[in-house]
């Protein structure tokens, strides 16, 4: 009984320690994130990533102008493209984002974008956001995007 008790200690406490580092490890890449994104799928962190693509598709879905526009859809490939995330990472991404209360998904994609230290690169998403915006001529998602990135950029 007592050999059985010694063998499970032993198993949690190697259990702890790999979870332990693994923190460690998550923690380190997370302070050693690059100030510069020089290449997006791999600078970034998956959270920022769909962060991205779900603020683009809220955006783009604001309005059925900017739905079946092809340069709103060509921006939106683009992104995709760029960050390396499949059209399926996406659309799972973009659904679980909806599930969320409207409050909730907003709040998450800003905590995500904050993250990201590259204000000349968060002003880049900015610019293909506003544009979707202007494309729909949507004045209040056009006034939200603004306020929102303005938040983002000034913090």
């Amino acid at each position: 009984m007592a050999t059985i008790l010694i063998i499970i200690a032993i198993v949690l406490f190697l259990i702890s320690v790999s979870l332990h580092k693994s923190a460690d490890k998550i923690e380190n890449r997370y302070n050693n994130r690059p100030s510069i994104i020089t290449s997006p799928s791999n600078d970034l962190f998956k959270n920022q990533k769909c962060a991205i693509i779900n603020i683009l598709a809220f955006v783009q879905g604001a309005n059925s102008v900017s739905v079946y526009n092809d340069e709103a859809n060509s921006i939106v490939n683009q992104w995709l493209s760029k960050l390396g995330l499949s059209q399926s990472e996406a659309i799972e991404s973009i659904q679980f984002s909806m599930s969320l209360s409207p409050e909730r998904s907003i709040q998450t994609i800003r905590d995500s974008l904050l993250e990201i230290r590259d204000k000349t690169f968060v002003r880049s998403v900015y610019r293909d956001v506003d544009r979707l915006a202007r494309i729909s001529n949507d004045k209040d998602t056009i006034e939200f995007i603004t306020d929102f990135f303005n938040y983002i950029l000034s913090h």
